[in-house]
């Protein structure tokens, strides 16, 4: 739920910016039109200059070329009173104004309007200049304000931009609140979606198509799961059946091909072909059992019988398993046991990690027929014991070396058979990892990380 409320906060302070920036833009267009106003509404000559363009001589009134240029271009007409209210000079007058105005006319019109027409009155020395313009050219209005209003100005002004600001917050929490609401059963479906639990959300609201979506994907995932599960457990099923029907003739194999290989009354040649018969018997019935073990370790269906386990014992059993075991002369083994590591134990299920080991030799000797030096190695540290393997032999082909360093890489090891599979899932199993690598000099090395115990075991038990 954190990334929801980060999108709340996110929601909440964009759109309080969007609200400054806009007032703040708001405010700059209404201060750049009132200048452009203002702009528009100069004049080449100011009515003072148009009221002294107006000259009396000899009795006759001259108005000069350029105030009646700019009255025909900025106005529409003009005139002039005298004391009495008189019209004494006139240029464009309409004949809707009268020519005889009383004080209290002239009071009425000197800053707004005279019958409807915007004027600008100017003193002049035989009396009154007024100028006119058209019927709704100029918008004239009086506004009066308290001096203590302007003088407070400068507060007002940012008290209400941040009353907009506060409101503009305010209603952005409470939208971006049912935004929360509707997003809320959203995440926690999709959490479900992740842990593998079936998703059922109401349909209803705002988002109700999403809400529909993810029900119809929740429910083609429980499909498809239980799809999966029923085909592994199938697949375990069959070839644990097959397994154990396999193993009774084969057993049954093995025996007779043993007898005729003991058969002293048998030419040589028989009896070395009733022994391979019976290695590549035994070859059968490691396969099967790899087979079966790769399956129900893939599907956490092999039990461990968790144990303390001490790993030196364990590296030289089975490197004593292969050298008692008949392990032909060209195959040199030597065993490395770092002193911290002697009596290095570990929790876990004895009889397979001694198969992830034997597996590693097992695979160094079947992938160099023509020999090879194998090293075993153990050695502890960071909480943790390394049991390496290796020798300099042909290594890893690249490709099988990058399938064996993936987390889920499996195919491309077919040339190596099951052996490398069951050892990483092994180690996996029991909270490790494994790395291969090619060595620059020839060969290869695999190294098996596992944690190791509380309590190590003692000294005799590790002999």
């Amino acid at each position: 739920m954190k990334s929801m409320m980060k999108i709340l906060s996110r929601y909440v302070l964009s759109a309080a910016g969007v609200a400054l920036i806009l007032l703040i833009i708001n405010f700059a267009v209404l201060a750049a039109w009132l200048v452009q106003a203002a702009k528009i509404e100069q004049r080449d000559y100011s009515v003072s200059q148009i009221a002294d363009g107006l000259t009396k001589s000899d009795g006759v009134y001259t108005l000069s070329e350029s105030a009646g240029e700019t009255i025909d271009k900025r106005f529409q007409w003009a005139m002039l009173l005298d004391d009495d209210g008189s019209v004494i000079w006139s240029k464009n007058l309409p004949g809707d104004v009268p020519l005889k105005f009383t004080v209290s006319d002239v009071a009425g019109f000197t800053r707004w309007y005279l019958n409807d027409y915007p004027v600008y009155v100017w003193r002049h020395p035989d009396g009154l200049f007024v100028l006119g313009r058209a019927r709704g050219s100029v918008w004239k209005h009086d506004i009066d304000m308290p001096q203590k209003v302007m003088d407070n100005t400068l507060v007002w002004i940012p008290a209400v931009l941040i009353l907009n600001v506060v409101t503009a917050v305010l209603l952005a929490l409470l939208f971006g609140l049912r935004l929360f609401r509707s997003l809320k059963p959203l995440a926690k479906g999709i959490e479900d979606m992740a842990e593998k639990r079936p998703v059922e959300l109401s349909t209803r609201g705002l988002l109700g198509d999403l809400a529909a979506g993810l029900n119809k994907t929740s429910a083609q995932l429980t499909k498809q799961e239980a799809a999966l599960n029923k085909r592994d457990n199938a697949r375990t099923t069959w070839i644990a059946g097959v397994s154990h029907d396999i193993r009774t003739p084969l057993s049954l194999v093995m025996g007779y091909a043993s007898q005729l290989e003991d058969d002293s009354e048998l030419p040589p040649a028989k009896r070395e072909q009733a022994g391979i018969i019976r290695r590549q018997s035994e070859r059968i019935k490691v396969l099967v059992s790899d087979l079966n073990l790769a399956s129900k370790l893939e599907y956490d269906m092999q039990p461990l019988r968790r144990n303390s386990v001490g790993l030196a014992a364990l590296l030289r059993g089975v490197v004593a398993d292969f050298l008692n075991g008949g392990l032909d002369h060209r195959y040199a083994m030597d065993v490395t046991i770092g002193k911290e590591a002697q009596n290095a134990a570990v929790t876990g299920d004895e009889e397979l990690l001694r198969r992830a080991v034997a597996n590693l030799i097992a695979n160094s000797i079947r992938h160099n027929p023509k020999g090879c030096a194998i090293k075993a190695a153990l050695e502890k540290g960071l909480g943790n014991c390394f049991l390496t393997v290796s020798d300099n032999g042909a290594g890893f082909p690249q490709e099988i070396l990058e399938n064996l360093n993936h987390p889920e890489g499996s195919a491309g090891l077919q040339n190596h058979g099951l052996g490398l599979t069951i050892v990483r899932q092994i180690i996996r199993a029991h909270g490790g990892t494994t790395q291969f690598h090619n060595l620059p000099e020839g060969g290869c090395t695999v190294v098996l990380c596992l944690p190791v115990s509380v309590a190590d075991v003692s000294g005799p038990k590790n002999r």
